[in-house]
């Protein structure tokens, strides 16, 4: 993850070192005559368009996801509570669930 984050770091920088430097050593008529055909190329608009979309698509889910559980204690209140039930759920083969009962019990302790 380090050497990702250093990586993007630095693909960031060197693009931005670049076009200052490509700015300034390029004429202003180049330049503007570079950003006109982009600006007029219909299939970069198009893959504008349909990544503005995509991305808009993206944090509308992201949105609707629920926010993370910082502290766990819920967690372990429904574990206590599902383990707790398995004293109601004793089946046919009552010393098979009693053991699987004093086991999950003894698993709690440590």
């Amino acid at each position: 993850m380090r050497k990702l984050g250093g990586f993007l770091l630095g693909s960031v920088v060197g693009l931005g070192v670049g076009l200052i430097a490509g700015s300034l050593l390029l004429p202003e008529e180049t330049t503007d005559d570079v950003k006109k055909k982009l600006a007029e190329n219909e299939k970069l608009q198009d893959l504008k368009e349909k990544y503005d979309k995509g991305t808009e698509a993206i944090k509308n889910q992201l949105a609707s996801f629920p926010k993370s559980v910082e502290d766990d204690s819920e967690l372990k209140d429904f574990d206590d509570i599902v383990i707790d039930d398995t004293n109601k759920d004793l089946g046919e083969d009552e010393k098979s669930d009693k053991e699987a009962v004093s086991d999950l019990n003894n698993a709690e302790k440590n």
